[in-house]
């Protein structure tokens, strides 16, 4: 849980980036930008409000130790000494400028915040934001119009919270052209493997499971069937096993040892290991299942589409089967009345 209805903004500049492939340079902003109330509250609202719904947590991490990860080393003097707040601002400019080295990467305006009084978790922190606007051609921060939420492209919110385990960081990226440029090469963060990572792995996985094996064995219809059904086991429960899972939704040990094996595979092509156990974040269950496509789309024009609010309707009220004279396949719907 995080609430920013107590936050103030504190300290605030903006530098630019290039592309350091192109041969671009960076421009260091010369002075901070003097923060008065009005545009307080506004920048509060721009940066803050893509956080808001924040579902994965984030820490720095490094492949041999903590300390040679360099943004954390960088938030950690910010947080420890404000006063030199400008000159490391500059180190993270010229940071993130040396990972821009890839042809599309764009050259951006670089915004770099301390915040007060955030709520994160129930414990009242700091935090340092580091956000990055493409496709501006000049900095410009207007009171009265403001700033799109639109030109943020990539952002990271670190609370000052936990900082032996690297911190707890919050992330967007707007952009998939450079999957790698903001988390990766600049950030170098990793999942919080908590309640709502483990959420949203195995629903990842069934989906994954039910456009792979399902849809390509059986059908669409079975498809929707599978994943309603999902979605309604991680509804009615607060906890997730696997075993109860793959008893109450597949029965019968064939189908078990077929999504079992499709799990290692899985597994092992996305370099995880997903929990067997743990408590259901329904705040990522919601935000998943708005991503899931409950419609048969049809080649004739036509498409089905099936409520994951009762996910035995498709089973006792639809039908599918094959016309011989036609010579097509045709889906049969049972009801009582239409509904306007």
């Amino acid at each position: 849980m995080i609430d920013f209805s107590n936050t103030q903004l504190d300290k605030l500049i903006v530098h630019r980036v290039g592309n350091q492939l192109r041969d671009e340079k960076y421009f260091v902003s010369e002075h901070l930008i003097d923060v008065d109330e009005a545009l307080n509250d506004l920048l509060i609202k721009y940066f803050c409000k893509s956080f808001i719904a924040y579902t994965e947590t984030f820490h720095f991490v490094h492949n041999l130790e903590l300390a040679y990860n360099e943004i954390n080393g960088i938030v950690k003097n910010i947080f420890d000494s404000p006063e030199i707040f400008y000159k490391n601002s500059v180190s993270i400019l010229k940071h993130l400028y040396e990972q821009s080295n890839h042809p599309h990467i764009k050259s951006g305006d670089l915004f770099v915040c301390v915040f007060k009084n955030i709520i994160f978790n129930n414990e009242e922190v700091s935090a340092i934001a580091i956000f990055k606007s493409e496709n501006t051609n000049q900095i410009i921060i207007n009171k009265e119009t403001g700033i799109s939420i639109k030109k943020i492209d990539k952002g990271c919110l670190i609370l000052n919270t936990e900082p032996k385990d690297g911190y707890r960081i919050l992330s967007i990226d707007n952009n998939s052209y450079d999957a790698e440029y903001w988390k990766k090469n600049f950030l170098s963060i990793d999942f919080i493997k908590d309640d709502n990572f483990e959420t949203k792995n195995y629903i990842n996985l069934c989906k994954s499971f039910a456009k792979e094996i399902i849809a390509k064995e059986v059908g669409k219809k079975e498809q929707i069937d599978f994943l309603s059904q999902s979605v309604n086991y991680f509804e009615n429960n607060e906890h997730a096993d696997t075993d109860d899972f793959n008893q109450t939704i597949f029965g019968d040990d064939e189908t078990i040892n077929k999504f079992n094996t499709y799990k290692a595979k899985y597994e092992e092509e996305n370099d995880l290991q997903i929990a067997e156990d743990f408590e259901i974040s329904k705040s990522v269950l919601k935000k998943q299942k708005r991503t899931i496509k409950n419609f048969i789309k049809l080649d004739t024009n036509i498409q089905i589409k099936l409520d994951f609010k009762d996910p035995d309707a498709s089973n006792k009220f639809v039908e599918k089967g094959f016309d011989k004279k036609k010579n097509m396949y045709f889906y049969k719907v049972f009801f009582n009345n239409e509904i306007n």
